[in-house]
């Protein structure tokens, strides 16, 4: 009897062995992945999102007209844009550009100038005594705006919208380009024609 029992207890014994060691392995192992998970999430948990941005040109009837960078929280407007350059002047024609509308980046967004129409007033002096010799012909390429109001039926807002077109769309090619500009219609050009050049 104690010859067979013997044997047979020693077995058990190192089965029971076995399996020790095999859950001790085991919960080593989880512990050493738990302590490098939880690294990895401080890790994560440390390191800062990106900021997301979105850079416009600005130009026109604002304050400051600029390229300028904004920090992209999903719901940025134009009007977001204009106010970061100071806001509208005075001038600003707001009808005809949308100020709701989403920004996206690398846009161009230019606040136009106000129409605004004048009134002829009667002159008693005939025109041929207004006509400017060659000498005193104002260059609509190269004048600036001051020089621009010298012309007659120019004022400050045709001054403004004479540069921006230049500015747009490159040197005029002859005087009667001017006529392009927004507010100078083929009366406006009359008065003004005998005292411009593009030379």
């Amino acid at each position: 009897m104690t010859l067979h029992w013997l044997p047979l207890m020693s077995k058990t014994m190192k089965d029971k062995n076995l399996i020790i060691a095999g859950l001790a392995v085991v919960i080593l192992a989880a512990i050493f992945l738990y302590e490098n998970n939880s690294d990895e999430i401080k890790i994560a948990e440390n390191v800062e999102p990106v900021k997301k941005e979105i850079t416009v040109y600005i130009s026109g009837q604002v304050k400051t007209p600029a390229v300028i960078t904004l920090e992209d929280n999903g719901k940025l407007r134009a009007v977001d844009a204009v106010n970061a350059v100071g806001g509208l002047t005075e001038l600003a024609d707001t009808e005809i550009i949308n100020l709701a509308e989403p920004l996206i980046d690398g846009q161009h967004i230019h606040i136009p100038t106000k129409e605004i129409i004048f009134q002829e007033i009667p002159v008693a002096t005939s025109n041929k005594s207004l006509n400017f010799s060659q000498g005193n012909l104002i260059n609509i390429n190269t004048a600036d705006e001051t020089e621009l109001q010298k012309i007659r039926g120019v004022g400050p807002v045709i001054a403004s919208r004479i540069i921006e077109y230049r500015q747009s769309n490159g040197l005029f090619n002859s005087i009667d380009e001017i006529k392009k500009v927004r507010g100078i219609g083929e009366k406006t050009f009359q008065k003004m024609k005998d005292s411009i050049t593009v030379q």
